[in-house]
């Protein structure tokens, strides 16, 4: 083999076996010293054999190559700092960080536990973070770098049995995005590759689950299938290809198409924000086809019993309002914390029941925090105990903590994690269960841009928010069949979190959209509830598993991850053949958002 990364450092995470162990053979095959990070644990958490990474190790130097083993576990701020510096205090250097380290506990939705949610958040999404978290510095610093992270497409696509790990797996392609806008500048690269590969992940999940059986199309299945395509991607070849996704199974190569506004409803803004006889009218036909009509009833909600996190101000306040104005009743959840995350005022909530009650509506408070599994339960267990059922879930809480990458602290990347990704699994999850009892009820997530396209400073929220997507894709299909429907709302507005948001920061961002022509668009923070609201109607009972942009004026439809462009051969592709393939195919296509700079 060629030694196009002679000289160079790779961290290769969960390299001691399937996919990982390839890649690591593979970089050290090219001439790169490799650092065989591999904890040795069985797929149930537990030691299994820790000797993994040291035979990796052992069949590199027989080889000819350099390598080292590391028996850490990625899932922890901590670990991914001293893999990091056992890089460089072994080799002097480091140049490449790819992360393949990971595990399954799959579970439906209704039954998954507190501890088979974190554990594979932990381990995928955590660990992505920790350790390109530590490399970042040092790639920023020596202008150069590759990251190679990795998602799934049970995250892009949705398979049942799979919210968390779903939601880890988006998450890490929407941490990927921002990752590599905020490194592109200093000559980073930073891509997510999805696997289809059979490795003893694969192995585990049970028939049930799995979306394609049978490998119908009898494409090669073997995990060295994968690594070629890494090395391609961490050698200078792939320079001016950033913030990308692909699809790599066998001997194909699908560049993902990123994710974008396919149709868009817009009302000009002498008619203002929607109304639901607008929504019912051209909503359904023009943006998610034709289901059924409403009744003629004002109040098409009447007696349903809804959540809203988040609630007590903003975009939340607007929702609660909204629903209430059409009949449910509502838990107005919110903690009443400061944007950084202190204090616990119970007047926010408080104040909008008191609203809806001068409207007419019944609503009560709540002031548990999402942040946990045990407040997300207390949260429903309160719409059950003050109405006696619950029909719509709707989990818009967040904060923010931006910071670029090389700066990122532990805390900020973990309270926008717990916030906002298991903000949404706690209330979720139980309130899943009285969902498929009942055969009924609406679920609708909060998502975002920023991690759906990828804003810079922003790869906490980033990741949490394309997470969010990933989850509600799964939980779709999970609970489709009970006659409950799961959807995304991606909101743009003025809230106080936007304000938030340094001057510094949107700077970056200039040119990501088109300005706004003046007295164009509107965003009030309110303008978001009318598409929420309807879409817990019995008109939107045939929309499950999508993504819906909601700013203003106009209301857009996101579509789903496809395929751009794809590289087919019969057999393995070499990195020389990838060499010559890509700029010819995929070249075009790929721009880097974020260039480097003199």
């Amino acid at each position: 083999m060629s030694d196009i990364l002679s000289g160079k450092v790779a961290i290769v995470t969960g390299s001691g076996q399937g996919i990982g162990r390839a890649v690591a053979e593979d970089l050290a095959a090219h001439g790169a010293k490799i650092l065989v990070v591999d904890p040795g644990l069985s797929l149930d958490g537990n030691v299994e054999n820790a000797s993994l990474a040291d035979e990796v190790v052992e069949g590199i130097k027989k080889a000819g190559g350099e390598a080292k083993s590391s028996k850490l576990s990625v899932a922890s701020f901590e670990a991914g700092e001293e893999i990091v510096n056992d890089a460089l205090d072994s080799f002097g250097r480091l140049d490449i960080v790819v992360t393949v380290a990971g595990i399954l506990r799959d579970r439906m939705i209704f039954n998954m536990t507190e501890d088979e949610w974190h554990d594979v958040i932990d381990v995928h999404l955590t660990g992505t973070f920790s350790v390109v978290r530590h490399a970042a510095p040092i790639f920023r610093s020596q202008k150069s770098g590759r990251i190679i992270t990795f998602s799934s497409g049970s995250g892009l696509f949705g398979n049942p049995g799979q919210s968390n790990y779903g939601a880890a797996k988006s998450g890490i392609a929407g941490f990927t995005k921002v990752v590599g806008k905020d490194l592109g500048k200093y000559g980073v690269t930073a891509n997510s590759i999805a696997p289809s590969a059979d490795t003893r992940m694969t192995a585990s999940v049970p028939e049930e689950f799995k979306t394609l059986k049978n490998n119908p199309y009898k494409e090669s299945r073997d995990p060295r299938d994968i690594a070629p395509f890494v090395t391609y991607l961490a050698s200078d070849y792939s320079a001016p290809i950033n913030s990308q996704i692909f699809h790599v199974s066998g001997g194909t190569i699908n560049h993902l198409q990123e994710l974008r506004r396919k149709v868009t409803l817009f009302n000009p803004i002498n008619k203002g924000r929607f109304t639901q006889d607008n929504l019912e009218s051209e909503g359904r036909g023009l943006l998610f086809g034709f289901g059924e009509k409403n009744n003629e009833s004002a109040k098409p909600l009447d007696g349903q019993v809804a959540v809203v996190t988040g609630s007590g101000r903003g975009i939340g306040r607007g929702i609660a309002l909204e629903l209430a104005r059409l009949g449910a009743n509502i838990v107005v959840n919110d903690v009443g914390a400061s944007l950084d995350g202190t204090g616990n005022d119970k007047g926010p909530a408080q104040s909008v029941v008191e609203e809806i009650s001068e409207l007419g509506g019944k609503a009560v408070a709540s002031t548990s925090s999402v942040a946990s599994v045990a407040g997300g339960k207390a949260i429903i267990d309160k719409a059950i105990e003050e109405f006696g059922r619950l029909d719509i879930v709707i989990t818009p809480a967040g904060i923010l903590r931006d910071r670029m990458i090389f700066n990122m602290t532990k805390e900020e990347w973990q309270d926008v994690i717990d916030v906002h990704l298991t903000g949404t699994f706690s209330v979720v999850a139980p309130a899943s269960k009285i969902f498929r009892e009942q055969k009924s009820g609406r679920i609708i997530t909060f998502s975002s841009v920023s991690g759906l396209i990828g804003y810079s400073g922003q790869s906490n929220y980033g990741a949490a928010k394309d997470g969010i997507a990933g989850f509600t894709r799964v939980v779709a299909k999970e609970l489709g069949k009970y006659g409950v429907t799961a959807n995304a709302i991606s909101p743009g507005a003025n809230t106080r979190m936007t304000q938030s948001i340094p001057d510094s920061t949107r700077a970056m961002r200039t040119g990501a959209f088109k300005p706004a022509e003046e007295d164009h668009f509107i965003y009030d923070p309110e303008d978001v509830a009318p598409i929420v609201a309807w879409l817990c109607t019995d008109a939107a009972g045939h929309i499950n598993g999508e993504i819906v942009h909601a700013v203003g004026n106009r209301i857009s439809l996101f579509n789903k991850y496809e395929t751009r462009r794809s590289l087919t051969k019969a057999g393995r592709w070499t990195v020389e053949e990838l060499a010559n393939a890509v700029p010819e195919t995929f070249g075009p296509e790929l721009i880097n958002p974020a260039p480097p700079q003199e």
